[in-house]
């Protein structure tokens, strides 16, 4: 700083001597004396601290790191170019005259360029294009400016306040109109030269905001990022600026394409947006994706569905039972085609006597097909004392008849498999037809919302382009992409953006430089759950969860698989995972238990294994639900002081066939305060309730967690079964 008052202070006395003109002798005759120590609690800073600075530059010409986006760093040759653009750059705006004697625009383009290379490069072009094209003393002023605001931001570079768009603009202009008042105050003011000065100062800070936004795609840092509309009106006055520069006419002093730099910035950011985006100056942000792709996918989807709807209903009808022997009357048949063929009684008994053997083989069918087995005692007394080879006779009548019954289970397991085979063709198309319909149900853009958004988000300074939506529920969504994304995502800025939109938001999805907003649901869920094995076993065979999807629907599920222990606890949670896995797709509660159940009776063909599945699903936007059992024990509603039971009366998942029929559905509507209890049937294992009925209506909603461990270790005893508790209070969200 002695250096450069000493610098100024000459400047003064060169100005108000009769012969300006100096040489370069006596500008190296000044030199720096008697300058003080700087000491750390001076300067903050330690003379390892300024040369770990000084290193900084040399990266910069040698070798860039790798930014975090994953980009690949730039070439040695094209940050010399860019260095060298910086040099040209702030050579000829240093030479720009305003207002008759003022050369700002040099002060401000160091100010844009910063520190560093690019920093170095523009105060070296800034350095040269006013000593060479002002006179001395002006030249002076404007190079110390310029020395100056390289200077502050190359040694406090890491204060945040440096970063913001408005930080080095007006430290530009303060060490302008700085250097100003000390050459001008001698020399006294005259006429309109305050009104020249004010207006200097105020341009190099609007330029210096400005040059920065032109010359943000050279920069790949992060730090401080222009705002928007510097992004759109630096470009152009950068431009204008440098053809002032080189064209300098004016009127009543000032530059005509300065005035014209102005006036078109103005009517830039003036200009409405569907304006521009006609003209192909800006591109539309946020567009759609095209409808005619989306239109060939939906086609392309409604087709594969009805094709395998098509193969669902010719297997069904292809798949009849088999005409085969497999009636009762095949058995005593092929018994009398092998024994009876070779006796010399045959045409008597099958022929002269049909009658009477036709009765009595009707008469020993029914006691020979309940036990199994045909007993001689079976058989009228008449009948077997004239068959000659009755003993081999019953023989062969009980090899049939295990026969028969072996056909009849591998005739059954056949149509078990070939329905469930044609289920799952049905499955399949009803979820290629959902899918369908959902691409047709487009997002809906909101035009005022991203208005009000947009407004919102260039008062804060950020670089995002949004887009606002709403779906077919009229619920709000808003897509961002931008450098500044992860700011929004802050509380302070979400809360801001909702109250720009009306309605509370929440991120759902959050990405380096993009970022989804959903609205935020009214109603939220607090949840405990507690369980306990049965006493013996090392694992419990129940399994449960509880997640939220991110249409605002709140799922609970609870499954108890067969018996306990191991075995049970892997149907258990085998069936948890691929339920969740089908409601996180989006697939519809109805149509993952049917796939679920069809999925776990073909793998009970060969493990046996089944279990039980409690679901409940419910918006928490309407409080609307829904409660979905098979074979589940009961569940409780608690609505202020009543407690409701509902139980269902269907078979469990694995044993049940996968129908949508074939489970118990309940529809609910649940409100602030209310609660709801799913429990295995180790809780309460038999018809008796009235304890855990009454133990719930008296649950006044402050700790779910406590309330199911009290359920399920009521009682000190062994475990005889697995206990799962699982307890959610409805709360209005704050």
């Amino acid at each position: 700083m002695a250096l450069v008052y000493t610098i100024l202070k000459e400047i003064t006395r060169l100005k108000l001597s009769d012969d300006c003109l100096v040489s370069t002798h006596n500008f190296q005759k000044l030199e720096y004396n008697g300058a003080p120590t700087y000491t750390k609690e001076e300067t903050g800073m330690t003379a390892k601290t300024i040369y770990g600075k000084l290193s900084a530059l040399r990266p910069q010409g040698k070798e860039v790191p790798k930014p975090k986006t994953g980009k690949r760093a730039a070439p040695v040759s094209v940050l010399l170019t860019e260095a060298g653009i910086h040099l040209l750059l702030g050579a000829v705006l240093a030479g720009a005259v305003l207002f008759g004697e003022s050369a700002p625009l040099g002060v401000a383009f160091a100010a844009a360029a910063g520190s560093g290379l690019y920093g170095a490069s523009a105060l070296v072009g800034v350095c040269f294009g006013a000593m060479a094209a002002l006179d001395f003393a002006a030249g002076l002023r404007y190079s110390a400016a310029a020395i100056l605001t390289f200077a502050v931001h190359f040694a406090f570079c890491d204060w945040k306040v440096l970063r913001r768009p408005w930080a080095m603009p007006l430290t530009a202009a303060a060490l302008s109109a700085f250097t100003g008042l000390i050459v001008r105050n001698p020399a006294g003011w005259r006429g309109t030269d305050g009104l020249y000065f004010a207006l200097e100062t105020v341009l190099t800070g609007l330029a210096a905001w400005a040059f920065r936004g032109a010359l943000a795609p050279m920069y790949r840092q992060k730090g401080d990022r222009p705002s928007p509309a510097a992004r759109r009106v630096g470009p152009l006055a950068l431009l204008c600026a440098c053809l002032a520069a080189a064209a300098p006419l004016s009127l009543f002093g000032i530059p005509m394409l300065g005035a014209a730099a102005v006036g078109g910035c103005a009517l830039y950011l003036r200009t409405p947006e569907r304006v521009l985006i006609w003209l192909g100056v800006r591109p539309e942000q946020g567009a759609s994706a095209d409808p005619r792709a989306q239109r060939v996918v939906r086609q392309k989807l409604e087709q594969t569905s009805g094709a395998f709807r098509t193969l669902y209903d010719s297997l069904r009808s292809a798949f009849r039972p088999p005409d085969n022997d497999n009636d009762v009357s095949a058995v005593f048949d092929r018994a009398a085609g092998r024994q009876c063929r070779g006796c010399a009684l045959r045409d008597r008994c099958w022929k002269n006597d049909y009658n009477t053997t036709f009765n009595a083989l009707n008469d020993a069918t029914p006691a020979m097909v309940e036990r199994g087995r045909a007993e001689p005692a079976d058989f009228p007394r008449h009948f077997a004392d004239r068959c000659v080879q009755f003993p081999a006779f019953v023989a062969a009548v009980n090899e049939e008849l295990t026969a028969l019954f072996y056909r009849r289970q591998y005739n059954a397991r056949i149509r078990e498999s070939r329905a469930a085979v044609c289920r799952q063709y049905a499955q399949l198309s009803d979820l290629l037809g959902d899918a369908a319909a959902e691409l047709s149900r487009e997002l809906t853009p909101d035009p005022a919302g991203e208005r009000r958004l947009r407004q919102r988000l260039t008062e804060l300074h950020l670089d995002v382009r949004s887009c606002v939506y709403r779906d077919g529920r009229g619920l709000v969504r808003v897509e961002a992409e931008g450098p500044d994304c992860p700011a929004l995502a802050r509380p302070s800025r979400l809360k801001d953006l909702s109250a720009a939109l009306g309605v509370p938001l929440r991120v759902e999805l959050e990405g380096e430089d993009a970022l989804s907003l959903l609205q935020q649901e009214p109603l939220m869920a607090v949840a405990g759950v507690a369980a306990r094995k049965k006493t013996g076993e090392t694992v419990s065979g129940d399994a449960g969860t509880y997640f939220k999807r991110h249409d605002g629907k709140l799922y609970l599920l609870l499954c108890d698989g067969m018996g306990s222990g191991p075995d049970a606890n892997r149907e258990s949670t085998l069936a948890v995972r691929l339920l969740e896995q089908l409601l996180q797709a989006g697939v519809e509660a109805k149509r993952a238990l049917a796939t679920l159940s069809s999925a776990l009776a073909l793998r009970g063909e060969e493990t046996g294994g089944f279990t039980t599945v409690d679901l409940l699903q419910l918006d928490l936007f309407t409080g609307e639900g829904e409660l979905f059992k098979l074979g589940a024990a009961p569940t409780y509603i608690k609505k202020g002081g009543d407690v409701q039971r509902l139980s269902g009366k269907s078979l469990p998942a694995g044993l049940a066939e996968g129908e949508p029929e074939a489970m118990d559905h309940f529809s609910l509507r649940l409100s602030p305060g209310d609660c709801v209890l799913m429990v295995s049937d180790g809780v309460c294992p038999g018809p008796e309730d009235g304890w855990l009925r009454e133990r719930l209506g008296r649950f006044d909603g402050t700790s779910p967690k406590d309330l199911a461990r009290e359920l399920v270790t009521r009682d000190l005893k062994d475990a005889t079964d697995d206990r799962t508790a699982l307890v959610v209070r409805i709360d209005r969200r704050a």
